[in-house]
């Protein structure tokens, strides 16, 4: 199968300093979730790092088949190792977006893999020409917003390092249920 080319970016043309825009709950809700193609095979970004994009097989129970799912496994591998997720594609209005949500949350011991909580992230989508654009929302620009009285959503600033009790150095975790996630996606 030929590798394709996967175009990255931030939303509102931010650089990759930050981090990503990050909730508790997923961005989508079932009826929302599409499944597309065009999404499935071997794909390169700028950066070199491969995508593997595969449809996801949902375990339908012991001594059964796997069935295939509307949700995507997506394995990236960059010079950094390899990280898997498992992403649904989901349209809002006119737009796609994909929400990740990370599979191997990992950790050198148990007791600490223990206490580590995966989040989703989120990325609009635009498939053209044989080019998936990836436009990953950036948390600067979230908490751009925030400090700026902009938006009002539910949410927790959570430091990146414990040690740290800077509200600059504070990462944001969007708490909000589905409904309002989407009402936010559609304002901004």
């Amino acid at each position: 199968m030929k590798t394709r080319i996967i175009l990255l970016s931030l939303l509102l043309i931010f650089f990759l300093q930050g981090c990503l825009v990050k909730s508790l709950h997923p961005f989508f809700t079932e009826q929302d979730i599409l499944f597309n193609k065009e999404l499935l095979g071997n794909w390169t970004d700028k950066d070199s790092a491969a995508w593997e994009i595969r449809q996801h097989m949902r375990i339908t129970g012991l001594l059964k088949p796997n069935a295939p799912d509307k949700s995507y496994d997506i394995s990236l591998t960059d010079n950094k190792g390899t990280s898997h997720y498992i992403a649904h594609l989901f349209r809002l209005e006119d737009q796609l977006y994909l929400d990740f949500l990370p599979m191997d949350i990992s950790c050198q011991n148990d007791l600490a893999g223990l206490h580590l909580v995966a989040t989703h992230s989120l990325a609009q989508v635009d498939l053209s020409g044989g080019k998936i654009i990836i436009r990953w929302y950036n948390e600067e620009w979230l908490i751009g917003l925030f400090n700026n009285n902009k938006i009002r959503i539910a949410h927790e600033r959570v430091p990146y390092d414990p040690d740290q009790r800077n509200p600059e150095s504070m990462q944001v975790i969007l708490t909000a249920q589905t409904e309002e996630l989407q009402k936010f996606i559609i304002k901004c």
